[in-house]
C-alpha cells in the first residue's frame, strides 16, 4: 500500500545507514594495509558488511515503491542509494580479489590511495547526514562535497604514478595483471565518491 505521507526520516535514516556502510567497508581496507597477513580475516569482514549494505539498498527500494510523496526526488534517492552499493561493491571486490590472487604486499602509493578513498567515505557521510538539514546546512555540504572532490583529484594523481612505477618496476608480469585491476578498482570507488557528491550536491542546490 502506497503512503501518500512523506517519511522524510525514514528515507534519510537509511540513507544514512548506507554511507557508514561504505565508510566502514573503507576503514576495513585501510585496517588491512597496517598488516597485510590479516587479509583472510578482513575479507570476512567485507563480506558481512557488503551484505548489509545489500539488505538497506533493498529496503530503499521497497520504501521508494511504497511512498507516493518522498522527501527529495525519488530519482535522486534512487541514485544515491544505488551509488553507495556500487561504491561498498568495489571495496568488496577488491579485497576479494587480493585475497585470491594471493597479491604481495601493497606498495606506499596504494597505502595512500586507499587513504584518499577512507577521507573520501568519511566525508560522504558527513555530507548524506546534512541532507535532512537543507537548506540550513547548504554551505557545509558543499564543502564537504569539495573535499571529495578534492580526494577524487589526489586519486588520479596517485592513480597515474602508481601506474607508472607499476610498469617501470614490477618485474613479474602476472603480478603486474593483478595489481593493474586492483588499482583501477580502487581508483573507481574514488571516482563513484565523487558521483555521489556531486548527486548530493545537486540535490542540495535544488532546496538552497
Amino acid at each position: 500500500m502506497l503512503s501518500l505521507k512523506p517519511r522524510e526520516n525514514k528515507f534519510f535514516d537509511l540513507l544514512e545507514e548506507s554511507s557508514m556502510l561504505v565508510a566502514q567497508g573503507a576503514r576495513i581496507f585501510r585496517t588491512l594495509m597496517d598488516d597485510y597477513h590479516q587479509i583472510s580475516v578482513r575479507s570476512a569482514e567485507i563480506t558481512e558488511v557488503e551484505h548489509k549494505g545489500d539488505d538497506v539498498t533493498a529496503k530503499i527500494a521497497d520504501q521508494l515503491n511504497r511512498t507516493f510523496i518522498t522527501p527529495i526526488d525519488r530519482e535522486d534517492i534512487y541514485l544515491l542509494s544505488n551509488r553507495l552499493d556500487d561504491i561498498l561493491d568495489g571495496v568488496h571486490g577488491t579485497i576479494e580479489r587480493m585475497h585470491l590472487y594471493h597479491t604481495e604486499e601493497p606498495t606506499e602509493d596504494f597505502v595512500h590511495l586507499v587513504d584518499q578513498l577512507v577521507k573520501s567515505t568519511s566525508t560522504l557521510v558527513d555530507v548524506i547526514k546534512m541532507l535532512r538539514h537543507m537548506p540550513k546546512e547548504t554551505d557545509k555540504i558543499l564543502a564537504g562535497c569539495a573535499i571529495i572532490k578534492g580526494c577524487e583529484s589526489e586519486g588520479d594523481r596517485l592513480y597515474r604514478r602508481g601506474m607508472a612505477r607499476l610498469f617501470n618496476e614490477c618485474a613479474d608480469p602476472i603480478e603486474l595483471i593483478k595489481w593493474k585491476e586492483i588499482w583501477e578498482r580502487v581508483e573507481d570507488s574514488i571516482d563513484v565518491c565523487e558521483h555521489v557528491g556531486k548527486i548530493t550536491k545537486g540535490v542540495t542546490m535544488k532546496y538552497a
